[in-house]
């Protein structure tokens, strides 16, 4: 009975985690905070500025301008399928464009008690086409990795953490889009570190796909809120503060897509803003920013804000050489590989496909479990004198980090 009812435990959880928008940047400050009380002096400055700028009524510097973000998009995958195409970055790219520019045909689902909050905020997102060397780029990376999962610790931040080190914050968006643990995505905030400044996305929820609650890009369109400054709409607490004057209290977030008033936090008569992008509605149904949101994420642009540097950017200017970086190679095998086998005199054997494994000690034992050769791994491609062996079956084994390789091969 208890196996069962643990069980069913499990199915619920999986239930839950695929059924609602699990953005962790909320989650994600919190970590950084713990391990930097002091970051939070740069996140309120970061805020302040734009407090201190929308009610001292200075001129804008930004004031009818098209602010346009230069993007690289780093594409970490371990098997094909998760290698995603230049088409479907491209098509992000679109969704970002169409939703904060309030091109999107589904406004028409806006009530009609919020359509006059709704705003065409003047960003618009373009695939950086300098790279920051100054060489012409396509703005999007696709590079192999060990890796098979991603969790918030910024290592996929990190070519040193078998991730991509990420472009000048100064100068471009950098978006990673990989394989996560049971979430959606993360995103640095104004204020944070500029070696984690950036937003972090699962590949299963980027871009504008056909089917599915998250297939219309609109996790990138979120997160890349957060990047720019807004919180969700509950403020992160039970009737929280987000921090903008025009979207209702609400009690907390919205799963799925619904529809009609729902009434919370004593916001009668119109109820909660479920359709704005900073909820966790589904897809199908998030399609507004409203008026003091745009004013907040614009407001980053002005001299002295934490994104104006990126209007100076030459990530969209004339590439200094033409000289296009060579694309990554992947392995040809997604594991370690042996061969010959059988063999006679000598063992090959093959990580590249996770090089972590350099520099680990590698076992030859024998069908009794009798070690007979030990050899540290020093190459991708290592050679094994295995002369010596009396023919017979063996089994080749290595440990790292709770990973095993345990391979047969024949000895003639």
């Amino acid at each position: 009975m208890r196996t069962v009812l643990l069980g069913f435990i499990g199915l619920l959880a999986t239930y839950f985690v695929s059924a609602q928008r699990d953005c962790r940047s909320f989650e994600y400050q919190q970590q950084l905070l713990q391990k930097d009380p002091d970051l939070q002096t740069s996140h309120d400055a970061a805020q302040n500025f734009v407090l201190g700028y929308e009610s001292s009524r200075v001129s804008s510097n930004v004031a009818g301008r098209t602010i346009t973000i230069p993007v690289v998009v780093h594409v970490l995958y371990h098997y094909p399928a998760e290698n995603i195409t230049d088409s479907l970055v491209r098509s992000q790219i679109r969704a970002l464009n169409r939703d904060f520019r309030k091109l999107n045909p589904d406004t028409l689902k806006i009530p009609a008690a919020f359509k006059g909050f709704a705003a065409d905020c003047g960003i618009e997102f373009q695939l950086a086409i300098v790279d920051s060397k100054g060489r012409s780029t396509s703005g999007i990376i696709h590079k192999y990795t060990p890796i098979t999962t991603w969790t918030m610790d910024d290592k996929i931040k990190l070519s040193s953490e078998m991730g991509d080190d990420g472009w000048d914050p100064k100068s471009y968006l950098n978006v990673w889009v990989g394989v996560l643990d049971q979430f959606l995505g993360y995103s640095s905030i104004p204020g944070d570190p500029s070696d984690k400044d950036g937003v972090v996305l699962s590949y299963k929820a980027f871009g504008i796909k056909t089917g599915g609650p998250y297939g219309n890009g609109r996790t990138a369109v979120h997160e890349i809120g957060h990047w720019l400054g807004l919180r969700h709409l509950w403020g992160d607490a039970d009737c929280g503060d987000d921090g903008v004057s025009d979207t209702p209290k609400q009690e907390t977030y919205t799963n799925g897509c619904p529809s009609g008033i729902r009434i919370s936090c004593n916001n009668a008569p119109y109820g909660d803003m479920y359709m704005d992008y900073m909820d966790f509605t589904n897809d199908a149904c998030l399609v507004m920013f409203t008026k003091w949101q745009k004013q907040k994420m614009r407001g980053l642009f002005e001299p002295g804000g934490a994104r104006f540097s990126i209007l100076s950017s030459n990530a969209l200017g004339n590439p200094v050489s033409e000289e296009i970086p060579l694309p990554d190679s992947p392995p040809r095998w997604l594991r370690v590989k042996i061969y010959p086998d059988p063999a006679s005199n000598e063992l090959n054997i093959n990580v590249e496909s996770d090089t972590r494994w350099v520099g680990k000690e590698l076992q030859i034992i024998n069908i009794t479990g009798q070690v007979q050769i030990r050899k540290t791994i020093s190459s991708k491609t290592q050679k094994l004198d295995i002369s010596q062996l009396k023919p017979g079956l063996y089994f080749l084994r290595a440990e790292k980090q709770g990973e095993k390789i345990m391979e047969k091969f024949i000895k003639l």
